[in-house]
């Protein structure tokens, strides 16, 4: 019966988590859906991940162009 209560008291920090009182913001834009919640901060590696994916569509874009255009390669590259 101990472990059964420590189980359920377990669920109910883990729920107390989830209903904090810190802020989140949705809003609607012409692509979708945004939002700001609270969570757990991405590891390095995903972070690494998000920003190789992230460049990569960049390259991917005609904003590329312009920016190779505008600045360079070295200086598009920074940016």
């Amino acid at each position: 019966m101990v472990k059964k209560k420590k189980k359920n008291r377990k669920k109910k920090n883990k729920q107390k988590q989830i209903t904090s009182n810190l802020p989140i913001c949705s809003w609607q834009d012409k692509d979708g859906l945004h939002g700001l919640i609270p969570g757990e901060r991405p590891s390095p590696e995903q972070v690494e991940e998000m920003t190789r994916q992230y460049q990569e569509k960049i390259r991917n874009s005609p904003l590329w162009d312009e920016m190779l255009k505008e600045y360079g390669r070295e200086k598009a590259e920074e940016i």
